[in-house]
């Protein structure tokens, strides 16, 4: 739950070399000189220069901690300028101090745990909850303390509720594990209600990974699994993740059952990916109820349009010539996903339409339906498009349109479409589909002669 990050304090080496930097000869040209002063001048404030500083300026220093990167130096003249104000006794450098430690997850040398530990209790006991929230984590990870995750969950209560948002997942997470308190579902749920959605998501999740892997002591999936269902109400994406990592065992844990099971909820939920997954384990079903549920799931997930695997499933079951109880429900997922812009639904719809499969045959839509899926980048749509037009079925006859058709779908890779230019053109020596009748022309006139 947490993350510790060791960090040294550099104060005593940036002391000693910019004592040795001042010291250095300063032999050569003037340029050399003013480089050297430039040096000196660039080097950061020594501990002495630092306590020599009126607490606002340390303030401002102490400021640039909370933003800059831990191994900068800005980091660490602004931890130490921070140090030194809350050692002056200045309550805003100790709640300074607080939210750096909170947000950074630093732990500090042994000399500086007992005083901050002190101050921190001072200003917890005041209502800061940034500063509440550092004893917490203090007691947690056993920074300078012993550890204790009964103390910390306390203090993380503490905080809580006096309003800390990251506390409250803390105090969530003790709930739902049994970290340092008694483990109680509902009081995990109610705790989070006050997070923000994607702390609530992650920590639902880490609280179900927990259960499952026991690293807070008790293995318990059901428990995981009403806390994994809880974050899918969330973002089911993440959730049906969870379930291919249950099922292939990638973190330790394989569980199939829970695995299909959370595939199920994220299919309920709206994610594509897992109603496809769902779908291609029933479609191979002998049961109809099995096969007419993965027509559903298709349906649904070939909604999105970028979700091409489950609109070709669906024009696959389609050409397989289903029963009868299942075609109609065939037609309809490809309708609504077609609708949505879905080009492989929109291409196995085309087909129902030109072969009469569960609709009254229709050339003329199946080239209307074609069409869409060409401009939507469609090799296969373009193909049968350019036979259409070739043989002027459902669109006027256009060689012209039918060789532009099939030179556009050889060349997104479609092998038929090579093939059938062979049988619309002469070889490449010319360049338009006029050219060969001109020639030909002129061929005859040349004989007459």
């Amino acid at each position: 739950m947490t993350r510790t990050t060791h960090i040294v304090l550099l104060s005593s080496l940036v002391a000693s070399l910019a004592t040795a930097a001042m010291a250095a000869p300063t032999q050569g040209s003037g340029a050399q000189t003013r480089s050297s002063q430039a040096a000196v001048s660039a080097a950061p404030p020594t501990q002495a220069q630092l306590r020599a500083m009126p607490t606002m300026r340390l303030l401002r220093l102490g400021q640039k901690a909370l933003t800059v990167e831990m191994d900068t130096q800005d980091f660490v003249t602004g931890l130490d300028a921070v140090k030194i104000a809350s050692a002056r006794g200045d309550r805003e450098a100790t709640r300074l101090m607080a939210k750096i430690m909170a947000r950074h997850q630093i732990i500090l040398g042994a000399d500086d745990r007992a005083k901050l530990e002190r101050r921190f209790r001072f200003e917890a006991l005041r209502g800061a909850s940034s500063s509440v929230l550092a004893v917490a984590n203090m007691y947690d990870r056993g920074d300078g303390v012993p550890a204790d995750t009964k103390k910390a969950a306390e203090w993380y209560l503490w905080a809580a509720r006096v309003g800390h948002e990251r506390a409250m997942a803390h105090a969530a997470y003790a709930y739902g594990t049994g970290r340092g308190l008694e483990r109680n579902e509902a009081t995990a749920l109610k705790w989070l209600e006050g997070a923000n959605e994607g702390r609530q998501r992650s920590t639902l999740l880490e609280i179900g990974w927990a259960l499952v892997l026991g690293t807070e002591g008790s293995k318990d999936m059901p428990a995981a699994l009403r806390f994994f269902e809880r974050a899918a109400q969330l973002k089911p994406s993440t959730v049906y993740q969870v379930a291919l990592d249950l099922e292939r065992g990638t973190r330790g844990v394989q569980d199939r059952d829970a695995a299909s099971h959370l595939i199920r909820i994220a299919a309920e939920r709206g994610d594509t990916g897992a109603a496809t997954h769902l779908a291609n384990a029933l479609s191979s079903s002998a049961n109809i109820e099995d096969q007419r549920r993965a027509v559903q799931l298709y349906g649904i997930a070939a909604q999105d349009k970028a979700n091409l695997a489950a609109g070709q499933s669906l024009s696959r079951l389609l050409a397989l010539r289903p029963s009868q109880d299942l075609v109609s429900d065939i037609v309809a997922a490809l309708e609504k996903a077609a609708a949505a812009g879905n080009t492989e639904a929109l291409t196995g719809l085309a087909h129902a339409y030109s072969e009469a499969i569960g609709v009254v045959a229709s050339p003329e839509r199946a080239a209307t339906l074609l069409q869409q899926a060409a401009d939507g980048g469609h090799a296969e749509a373009k193909y049968k498009l350019g036979l259409m037009y070739k043989s002027g079925v459902g669109v006027t006859a256009d060689l012209a349109k039918a060789i532009e058709l099939m030179t556009s779908a050889r060349d997104s890779g479609y092998p038929l479409a090579a093939i059938a230019l062979n049988s619309m053109a002469e070889p490449s020596t010319t360049n338009s589909i006029e050219e060969p009748a001109k020639a030909s022309g002129q061929a005859s006139e040349a004989a007459a002669q």
